[in-house]
């Protein structure tokens, strides 16, 4: 492996960081909206569950974050490593990062998972 091999996900990297920045920031303008509605409307079952699953929603986003950071990381490692010689440890650094980028990844797709569960319950108690 060479030093270009690592520094190729670093545009990918980037961009997920922008869209996982979106969705958590949709969701905080979303959750403040819901929460400083009247109390009446916040006992409406319907909303206790969508804002249960903000809350899950909000620890997927955190995760995803978390491990797209330790991928960062470790490409820097792994570039760091290639750089001075170490090239049995980087391939090892570039495994572990590119296992971080998978898991950031999977995160992602459980809290779409869990958006599309919450436009369900809305879609299924409005009148459309």
């Amino acid at each position: 492996m060479d030093i270009t091999t690592p520094a190729l996900i670093f545009p990918a990297i980037s961009l997920l960081f922008i869209a996982y920045t979106h969705r958590l920031h949709s969701l905080s303008v979303l959750i403040r909206s819901m929460t400083t509605e009247d109390s009446k409307k916040l006992k409406n079952k319907q909303t206790k569950d969508q804002l249960e699953i903000l809350k899950k929603r909000v620890i997927y986003i955190k995760r995803m974050q978390i491990f797209g950071i330790l991928s960062f990381i470790l490409c820097l490692f792994t570039i760091i490593s290639l750089y001075i010689g170490l090239d049995n440890i980087a391939n090892y650094l570039f495994g572990l990062a590119l296992l971080m980028l998978v898991t950031s990844l999977l995160f992602a797709l459980v809290e779409v998972l869990q958006s599309t569960r919450a436009l369900s319950i809305h879609l299924k108690n409005s009148n459309y």
